[in-house]
């Protein structure tokens, strides 16, 4: 339920950061300012969740941690800590994997419209490219995947 919540609250301020940015722009703001309070809003926010997301976790463990007293059971302390390392390292890589997705997709498909505008011959070669920059995003989903199976 804890990640549920985390997860609700992420998006919510993510989403707000979003509607006040480009209120602002509309407002007058220049975009490169606007873009500039973006990328720090998204700094604030990444810093959050990992707060948030470790502040769980270490309730988590302490509730573990005192139900160890009782049991003296030290595996489940360690399978507990390699599931939170398993879930920071899912994170990171669907994230960077997303990121990098986004990036080239954006150089990609500008690129891809220019080239189909001026040639429609040119669409399947160009939509080949746009296609490889969103499997990055693919391959990382495989990855984390990997590292919650196996």
């Amino acid at each position: 339920m804890s990640a549920m919540l985390i997860f609700v609250l992420f998006v919510g301020l993510l989403i707000s950061s979003l509607l006040l940015c480009s209120y602002a722009v509309k407002r007058g703001l220049k975009p490169a300012k606007a873009v500039a309070i973006q990328l720090f809003s998204f700094a604030v926010l990444f810093m959050i969740s990992f707060a948030s997301t470790a502040i769980v976790a270490s309730a988590e463990e302490s509730a573990v941690s005192s139900e160890m007293v009782t049991n003296s059971n030290t595996e489940v302390t360690q399978a507990k800590s390699d599931k939170e390392w398993d879930s920071i390292a899912m994170a990171l890589v669907m994230g960077l994997a997303s990121i990098g997705s986004g990036i080239a997709v954006a150089a990609a498909a500008p690129a891809a419209i220019g080239a189909t505008s001026e040639d429609p011959k040119a669409f399947g070669k160009a939509i080949v490219f746009v296609g490889l920059a969103e499997g990055v995003s693919i391959f990382g989903l495989l990855i984390a995947i990997f590292i919650k199976f196996i």
